[in-house]
C-alpha cells in the first residue's frame, strides 16, 4: 500500500470518527487526557484500524 494513500486513509478515519468522538471527550474529563488516548489506541476499533495502518509505514 503506498504511503500518500495510508495517509489518506488514517486522515479519513480520523476525521469521520475520532475528530468528535463523545467517548473521548468524556474519558478525558472523567479519567484524563492519558487514559483517554489509551482508550483510543487500545479498545476502540476506529483506533485499532488506524494502528493497522501505522503498522504499513513502518
Amino acid at each position: 500500500m503506498e504511503r500518500k494513500k495510508v495517509f489518506d486513509e488514517v486522515e479519513e478515519l480520523f476525521a469521520t470518527y475520532c475528530q468528535h468522538c463523545l467517548v473521548k471527550k468524556q474519558l478525558r474529563v472523567e479519567r484524563g487526557k492519558t487514559k483517554a488516548h489509551r482508550f483510543c489506541i487500545q479498545e476502540c476499533t476506529v483506533g485499532q484500524k488506524i494502528n493497522q495502518y501505522g503498522k504499513h509505514l513502518s
